[in-house]
């Protein structure tokens, strides 16, 4: 029960750290993101390797020169009980594809660009950090709106399950 309560607690504050974090760079830059819960989960590590937290706020962001991109910024942190192992390897593969996509009036969302990133090395380097994938801009339609998706494809080590993925929701649309 206690350890429930920990995990509920952490997994609140986390969100509500990204919630900052979201609206700063929303006063900064010209861009949209999804809410921070929403693409945040706990996953269960193997081994004496502590538990994962994850979020990957997706967003759509208005850079220079009338241009527009898709971005998707994977945050994490294990829980470390103070007897965890923080140094083994985590993940035998840890990939996020950032998608951009554009929307006519009444129409379905069209993939203009996207990028993966590999982020395995990152994450099993650290115990808490975060990297950011940016598709590459593309010049920016005002007749379209414009969406930021993205999808996470990992594999933890050492549990045989094989990758599972995470198909991450999408920000909302930016004109």
């Amino acid at each position: 029960m206690h350890k429930n309560l920990l995990r509920a607690s952490a997994v609140g504050a986390a969100a509500i750290a990204f919630c900052g974090v979201i609206s700063v760079s929303q006063a900064s830059a010209a861009q949209t993101c999804s809410t921070a819960g929403t693409n945040a989960r706990i996953q269960v590590m193997t081994g004496i390797i502590p538990e994962a937290q994850l979020s990957v706020p997706t967003c759509v962001e208005a850079v220079a020169d009338g241009k527009v991109r898709g971005k998707a910024t994977v945050n994490w942190g294990f829980i470390n009980d103070g007897q965890s192992d923080m140094t083994s390897k985590r993940f035998t593969s840890f990939k996020v594809t950032t998608r951009l996509e554009s929307r006519v009036p009444g129409g379905t969302d069209v993939v203009v660009n996207s990028k993966t990133c590999d982020v395995t090395a990152n994450i099993n380097a650290a115990p808490e950090s975060s990297f950011t994938c940016v598709t590459p801009a593309v010049t920016l339609d005002p007749a379209k709106k414009w969406s930021g998706d993205a999808t996470v494809v990992y594999d933890i080590e050492g549990d045989g399950k094989g990758p599972i993925t995470w198909q991450l929701t999408g920000s909302p649309l930016m004109s």
